[in-house]
């Protein structure tokens, strides 16, 4: 450790007694990290300007004037706002976190705790992204229910539980994503690791977007994305997916749950390693039969209602 690295170190609180303690003490270093993080600084406040501008300008309910041109508004994008700008900016911003406690000298590396502790403070830390989109999804949820967008594209395709359900799932994405971020910095130490890995989850969840589930093995593909919309609409077609919701949900649980695993299972060694291996195997094989579910049960995909007022000419 370098020396002047010593007077940032005489600064920072020392953990607790016990385990419990220590994680408690990284944690709030961890979060602190992340709130000074560039990155995540930046996805915050998109986040916040584009659903403030959305919930003026495009919230199609009874009273929203519909203008030509204006042809596929669907409020039921809403998750998207979430697993864009707190999913992919909260795995970028985590993955330089991790990087940035990994470094000689770090102030982090100062606490007397074990590489699982360290890697569980950062996965505590992810719930920061995740309670801001809670907060978001709740209320936007709230205003569905109160003041329903009727005008917007395949609303009235789902029951309030599955448009919870969507809600979450938007909640869930950006949770995984910075806990991905986590995993691929403690396994992956290439510097561009993260930027690689937010890109592949983009194309993967634009294929499975605009994927019609015509058959089982498209409806698989559409719902094994981390994040994918839940209709297809175009200036001339509605497509509502199909798959369960619920049971998506579920799915979507397990993957955080790996990611977490992964990221913990770095640098263990002994029973905690052979614990956290068995972990990975019950939930990777819940999580199968979770995605399984999603497929087989709930409605098929098939055309929304069609309302010529989305293309007046």
């Amino acid at each position: 450790m370098s020396a002047a690295s010593a007077p940032v170190l005489d600064a920072v609180p020392q953990p607790a007694a016990g385990a419990q303690g220590v994680v408690r003490t990284l944690t709030r270093i961890e979060v602190g990290r992340l709130l000074r993080q560039p990155v995540f600084i930046i996805a915050v406040l998109l986040f916040v300007l584009t659903a403030v501008m959305g919930s003026v300008n495009e919230y199609a309910n009874a009273d929203y004037v519909i203008t030509e041109g204006g042809g596929t508004e669907s409020n039921l994008d809403w998750p998207v706002l979430p697993a864009f700008m707190l999913g992919l900016g909260g795995l970028i911003a985590m993955n330089r976190v991790t990087k940035g406690a990994s470094r000689a000298g770090d102030v982090v590396l100062a606490a007397p705790a074990s590489a699982f502790q360290r890697s569980l403070a950062l996965c505590l830390a992810c719930l920061v992204p995740a309670g801001i989109a809670l907060l978001a999804g709740v209320f936007e949820f709230t205003r569905w229910m109160v003041d329903p967008p009727v005008q917007s594209m395949s609303w009235g395709e789902f029951t309030s539980g599955e448009l919870a359900a969507i809600v979450l799932q938007g909640v869930l994405a950006a949770l995984g994503g910075p806990l991905l971020g986590v995993a691929v910095a403690r396994w992956w130490r290439w510097p561009t690791a993260g930027a690689i890995t937010a890109v592949g989850l983009i194309l993967w969840s634009v294929l499975s977007g605009v994927v019609r589930d015509t058959s089982v093995w498209e409806r698989l593909l559409h719902h094994t994305a981390p994040f994918t919309l839940v209709a297809y609409n175009t200036e001339g077609v509605s497509w509502t997916q199909g798959g369960n919701h619920y049971w998506r949900f579920a799915y979507l649980v397990g993957l955080c749950l790996l990611a977490a695993i992964a990221a913990c299972a770095h640098g263990s060694t002994g029973e905690l390693r052979r614990t956290l291996v068995r972990a990975a195997l019950i939930v990777g094989g819940l999580t199968i039969l979770a995605l399984a579910l999603t497929v087989l049960t709930g409605q098929v995909g098939h055309y929304g209602p069609w309302d010529p007022r989305w293309t007046l000419s």
